[in-house]
């Protein structure tokens, strides 16, 4: 077995390193009347929430013109205006919260009051396996032979999952490095499962680990991917990455280096993430939507940690370990098939 390395707010929620900015935002009500106003740094696609006496955003308003919508230019003082918006008529403006934010197509998922973001991930093929050799010294043969992958498009988590998220669902926190939004450590595949099972109930959603091969896809950037070694980047990772060389020795808050082409983060580094395929070794065979094996010993983890070298936080490294144990390095993030809630 291969080793496991050792108020009224309105704002963007996470702006990342690089990313377009909104800020110096405002509005006014009057009668039927709304005006929003902000600024934007750079062009972007822009939406607009509204949240209702600090209960949950509504998904994008209609019905609204102004700079908002697809390609709005960069400047001061830009101006959304909307009349008779259903969402707010009749109610207090003192009550209202307006959310103003690149958009970027994530779905909104709530546990109460506490969101996460899942981003989507267009459908596609791509070369699955060691791409960049790393030199006999570090490339291993369970990374090879490469063969190409097809998937259907899913939605995947912005940020490896919370402690504040784990917290609201199981009511404990097991970390060792402890802070709300710092990722969840020291969680087993075994009690990932248990919490996928009750977020999925309190949500309504049906919450699942990505499998091996859309974990690799998404690290690599989907069908937007450049091609890199790295999450994001050919060789500055310590731009997406958390690992040995930057990291101090112990996990660091999600979101706070740049994210890779799809807008996740974290990708690479901070702490190894579970997947749901039981470990095999790669075929050259052509695969459509690999689930991995029915039964096996270790269960996938990805991405290297806090603690890895360089080459440990490649799109393709690839660790395992048994399914009963949870490290101080060994975390996860969700993935949905479809953005559609089941029925009651």
């Amino acid at each position: 077995m291969k080793k496991v390395l050792a108020i009224v707010l309105l704002a963007l929620l996470a702006i990342p390193a690089g990313a377009q900015q909104v800020e110096n935002v405002s509005f006014s009500l009057k009668g039927d009347s709304l005006t929003i106003t902000y600024s934007l740094d750079r062009q972007a696609d822009i939406c607009v929430r509204v949240a209702v006496d600090h209960g949950r955003y509504t998904p994008p308003l209609k019905g609204l013109q102004g700079a908002v919508g697809q390609n709005v230019k960069p400047g001061q003082n830009l101006t959304i205006t909307a009349f008779r918006l259903p969402e707010i008529r009749g109610v207090d403006s003192a009550s209202l919260s307006f959310l103003v934010e690149v958009d970027d197509g994530a779905l909104l998922v709530y546990v109460d009051s506490l969101p996460f973001r899942m981003m989507p991930v267009a459908g596609g093929s791509f070369t699955m396996g060691c791409t960049h050799p790393k030199g006999e010294r570090h490339t291993y043969a369970d990374e090879l032979p490469t063969h190409t992958v097809t998937l259907n498009p899913f939605y995947i988590g912005q940020h490896e999952v919370t402690q504040k998220l784990w917290v609201a669902v199981m009511g404990e926190n097991p970390s060792k490095w402890v802070g709300d939004s710092l990722p969840v450590e020291q969680v087993s595949w075994n009690a990932v499962q248990i919490f996928i099972a009750r977020l999925s109930q309190l949500t309504g959603y049906r919450f699942r680990l990505p499998t091996e091969a859309e974990w690799e896809y998404a690290a690599r950037g989907g069908n937007r991917s450049h091609g890199t070694p790295y999450p994001g980047v050919r060789s500055q990772m310590w731009e997406t990455c958390w690992y040995g060389g930057n990291s101090g020795g112990h996990s660091h808050p999600v979101g706070r280096l740049k994210p890779n082409e799809l807008g996740l983060f974290d990708m690479g580094g901070n702490v190894m993430e579970w997947c749901s395929d039981w470990m095999q070794p790669y075929t050259a065979a052509p695969q459509n939507c690999p689930q991995g094996p029915r039964t096996g010993d270790n269960r996938i983890l990805r991405g290297g940690c806090f603690n890895s070298p360089t080459w440990g936080c490649s799109v393709f490294e690839r660790s395992w370990y048994l399914p009963e144990y949870g490290y101080s390095y060994f975390g996860f993030r969700l993935v949905l098939d479809t953005p559609e809630r089941e029925e009651e």
